[in-house]
């Protein structure tokens, strides 16, 4: 599995191309396409990013949903039907959809947001607001302990 970390600050070309950064390209199958996956972020105004495994499985929870249900009506239309695969060229570029840059407020440079199986790409204000709110919000929070495996 993929493991997207730390944030990277690029620039946009004036043909619309930016570089994924090396160390997300490394992350990314030998064996793939050279390929990414974008859909605009359900819940902020970033794009998400990840590999073909990590859409497969987000596939997979959409179809474990009750079939014919609003729920997974509302996920198949916002993950599956808006997701691009956007290729990346011979020098590590890519081309993000003119609407994507739209939803996202990106214009000459882009910021790339680790998130483990997946990354984000923002706008480098609107995240740093992002990234504001977010410390306040955990706050004194601590993840929770993962179990033990049996001795």
């Amino acid at each position: 599995m993929a493991l997207f970390i730390g944030t990277h600050e690029n620039k946009i070309d004036r043909k619309g191309r930016v570089s994924l950064p090396a160390d997300y390209r490394a992350e990314l199958p030998e064996n793939d396409d050279r390929s990414i996956y974008i859909f605009p972020s359900l819940y902020t105004t970033a794009l998400e990013a990840c590999d073909r495994a990590q859409l497969a499985l987000h596939a997979e929870r959409i179809n474990a949903l009750d079939q014919f249900s609003q729920e997974e009506a509302y996920f198949s239309s916002q993950i599956l039907a808006e997701a691009r695969k956007i290729t990346i060229d011979g020098d590590g570029r890519i081309v993000l959809p003119g609407e994507f840059m739209s939803h996202a407020n990106i214009d000459g440079k882009a910021l790339f947001v680790g998130g483990g199986p997946k990354f984000h790409i923002w706008h480098p204000g609107a995240y740093s607001e992002h990234r504001r709110e977010t410390q306040e919000a955990l706050a004194g929070r601590t993840l929770p302990s993962l179990p033990r495996p049996p001795s």
